[in-house]
């Protein structure tokens, strides 16, 4: 596919990697050349200095004959127009960031599809999502989606008191279940793990567990700590998008939400902005006197969404120590995606970024491969493969694909339908075959499924 990038910060360059790393034909337009060389020595790319809005840059970069434009720039504005005009040159795929999803108005015609924009997401929104996700259990750590809305995948901690603790998988006590549910992968000292039936599970292990929603959420409920209950206190500490969005989601409930802001007059709008009865305490998170103010040694839930990364790590780090159950930092910065879900004093680290380009790479189908998403706790990720009646595959038990050793097929979507990957599945042609990947592995699964 040939696919223009527009905005190379954080997020345009780590989907300009994920995507020359795919073989696409990527282009990448900025105002500012600023990263430009940084760009051409490491990725195969062509870069334009220019404004986005112009559409002699955008032709200069092949407008007419791409097929997807990715606006992800800062700058909202500048986003929708570059949408709009790629829309008028027949582009199909237009998706566009949005800080907030506010501007639409679908009863007054006011739709992303008004300003020629295919896709519309934003970063904010899908953390909260993710937020969300992970504070409906105690043990939950991630919740990955597919195409198919009727497949799940779970990230889970085994704690030292877990049932499955000392367990090997084949004698899971949960028999029936056991054979709805697939385990993926395990993350365990940093190193991924295929399973298989005589692996041990020990405390501190990530394991993800797929298979129809419905049988994945049965599956972690019944494995979770006997003392598993609804949130309590939940703190946030930093009043920007993401944190104010995630209070609005969390104040219908029934639990008690407290805030922590450096900034008074960001507090002060807290307090206008959210029902009455929340505390905002105004002071630094990573002052020990601030954290015990908010009662942070009784806390269920600490969740870090201000926009410096190392405050968030700090104040997680801090949070874990004075007592909070679980700590969510969000950070932004590249280079901790892989750093923050490692460390072992911040249970989550969910990187905006990375959650972008996710979202961005669910939204383009390529052939008979998509790439769903790539995975913070080692280095690989999930790609959606399709069967065609070419592929040599199709007809044939999993067991006698011959496949890399690294690769792991999770999931097969059949139609609406979600079945759990073993040795005796057969494969057959329209399957949708997900797949946990490295690098490596992936190339020599490609030429197992060719158009």
């Amino acid at each position: 596919m040939k696919i223009i990038i527009i905005g190379a910060g954080e997020l345009g360059q780590l989907l300009a990697a994920t995507l020359c790393a795919e073989d696409h034909d990527v282009v990448m337009i900025d105002s500012s050349n600023e990263q430009f060389e940084h760009l051409k020595e490491k990725l195969d790319l062509m870069v334009i200095e220019g404004s986005c809005s112009d559409v002699s840059v955008l032709k200069q970069g092949g407008i007419a004959s791409a097929d997807a434009l990715l606006a992800v720039s800062g700058d909202e504005a500048a986003n929708i127009i570059a949408c709009r005009i790629a829309s008028k040159f027949g582009v199909k795929k237009t998706i566009c960031r949005f800080y907030s999803l506010d501007c639409f108005s679908p009863e007054d015609g006011i739709t992303p599809e008004f300003f020629g924009i295919w896709r519309a997401f934003s970063p904010p929104e899908q953390c909260v999502r993710k937020i969300c996700d992970i504070l409906e259990n105690p043990i939950c750590l991630e919740k990955i989606q597919f195409t198919n809305p009727n497949a799940l995948m779970e990230v889970i901690s085994i704690t030292p008191s877990s049932i499955l603790a000392g367990t090997r998988l084949k004698d899971i006590p949960v028999a029936d279940l056991l054979s709805t549910v697939r385990f993926a992968a395990i993350v365990r000292d940093r190193h991924f793990l295929i399973p298989h039936g005589d692996t041990l599970l020990v405390p501190g292990d990530k394991v993800y567990v797929a298979g129809h929603r419905d049988n994945v959420q049965k599956f972690v409920e019944l494995v979770s700590p006997p003392e598993h209950r609804k949130l309590g206190r939940v703190i946030i500490s930093g009043a920007t998008e993401t944190g104010m969005m995630l209070a609005e989601k969390l104040r219908s409930s029934s639990l008690e939400l407290r805030f922590i802001e450096k900034s008074r007059r960001k507090g002060e709008g807290l307090l206008d902005a959210l029902p009455a009865g929340l505390l905002v305490i105004n002071g630094d998170p990573t002052d020990e006197e601030v954290m015990e103010e908010a009662g942070i040694e009784n806390c269920d839930a600490f969740i870090s969404t201000a926009d410096d990364d190392e405050e968030n790590i700090l104040a997680c780090i801090m949070a874990k120590r004075r007592g909070a159950k679980k700590v969510i930092a969000i950070t932004h910065k590249p280079e901790y995606i892989r750093i923050v879900p490692a460390m072992e004093a911040i249970d989550c680290g969910i990187s905006s970024t990375l959650v972008s380009v996710n979202t961005v790479l669910r939204m383009i189908e390529t052939g008979t491969m998509r790439i769903d998403a790539k995975l913070q706790r080692f280095h690989a990720h999930l790609t959606e493969f399709r069967v065609s009646k070419h592929s040599p595959l199709a007809g044939k038990a999993i067991r006698e694909c011959n496949l890399p050793p690294s690769a792991v097929f999770a999931l097969i979507f059949r139609g609406f339908d979600v079945l759990t990957a073993s040795g005796t599945t057969v494969l057959e042609p329209e399957d949708t075959v997900v797949t946990i990947v490295t690098p490596e592995s992936k190339k020599d699964l490609e030429p197992l499924f060719p158009d």
